[in-house]
């Protein structure tokens, strides 16, 4: 009897046990929230480069045109890139525009390419530009074609440099990044401030006698210089005078005032006066081939100031004529004094 009620007692034991083991889960749960960061626009890549390919542009010349590349990139898609702006420029970076040395042009998202002058008069101009035709890539390629002015400053080493400036949506992300190594050539031209010199009164210049400018008023002419390059600026003339007719007088080529030889005249160019419109030299005789005028042989290019127009630099020239003791008679004589720029 005493066995039986062990086992009864450990069976009662296993079935209070039992219930112990019976695990209960319960779950919840929370709604979260991450925006992703704005990163700045990167440029990875800037270089002259000639319009219509890759080939990289190492010299320049003025009115002729050739492209920036600017290769950009931005993690969120170059869809974010608001503004581009670009410089070409002369050794460093002018933040104005200065037609000799910096000319800055824009891209916008919103409204396309602008070329920055601040309204300034310029040769410089814009050329073909094209921008990526789809925004939805990380990188993309920009082109700017643009066109050097008369007076974008003349280096024959590689001094014209390109920067660039990106900015996204959030003014404060910029990217920036340089490049293009050119030189750039020379560019030249003169005018005169009239077509026709007269010179002499009405009754005209006695024979061994000497006249100088009487029109213009001012009794000099003006040569009007547009240069990137120092020059030198000179003189000549037709070796032949005439006066529709038959009649000729011969450029003595001399500084004699009047000339000795019979139907000979002679023509005196100064940069300075003495009063009375004439010459302050009677060194310096105009010839049949290019001279430079003593004391302009060495000028400084044009130059311009920030966001000003293009100008020139004008010289004041004064002129006397004398004719010979004979062999001139009483006509109107005419020619063509041609003045030059050398560099």
């Amino acid at each position: 009897m005493k066995k039986l009620i062990t086992a009864l007692v450990i069976a009662a034991l296993l079935l209070t046990l039992a219930p112990a083991t019976i695990v209960y889960g319960a779950s919840g749960g929370v709604t979260g929230q991450g925006k992703g960061g704005n990163t700045a626009p990167t440029v990875d890549f800037v270089d002259f480069v000639i319009v219509g390919g890759e080939t990289q542009v190492i010299a320049m010349s003025p009115l002729a045109e050739y492209r920036v590349k600017a290769t950009l990139g931005d993690i969120n898609t170059i869809n974010d890139i608001q503004t581009i702006e670009f410089h070409v420029y002369h050794t460093s970076d002018g933040s104005n525009w200065d037609a000799d040395e910096t000319a800055i042009f824009k891209w916008t998202k919103a409204s396309g390419w602008t070329m920055e002058n601040g309204g300034a008069t310029t040769t410089w101009a814009m050329g073909t530009n094209t921008a990526p035709s789809v925004f939805t890539g990380t990188t993309g390629d920009w082109y700017l074609g643009f066109i050097p002015g008369e007076l974008a400053q003349a280096d024959a080493v590689a001094n014209w440099h390109a920067s660039v400036e990106v900015w996204d949506e959030h003014p404060s992300q910029t990217g920036t990044g340089s490049g293009g190594n050119a030189s750039m050539g020379v560019y030249n031209e003169i005018s005169m401030d009239v077509g026709t010199i007269v010179f002499g009164t009405a009754t005209g210049i006695e024979p061994g006698q000497t006249g100088y400018i009487e029109t213009p008023v001012t009794q000099y002419l003006t040569a009007q210089v547009g240069t990137n390059a120092t020059y030198a600026l000179g003189s000549k003339s037709d070796a032949t005078w005439v006066n529709g007719g038959s009649d000729t007088i011969t450029l003595s080529q001399g500084t004699d005032m009047p000339p000795a030889t019979s139907g000979q005249f002679t023509l005196i160019v100064d940069d300075e006066t003495s009063g009375g419109g004439a010459p302050k030299f009677t060194t310096q005789g105009v010839t049949i081939s290019n001279t430079t005028i003593t004391g302009l042989g060495v000028e400084g290019r044009t130059e311009t100031i920030d966001d000003g127009d293009e100008g020139t630099s004008d010289t004041q020239l004064w002129m006397a004529l004398s004719f010979a003791v004979d062999g001139i008679n009483e006509v109107t004589y005419a020619g063509t004094i041609t003045f030059t720029v050398t560099n």
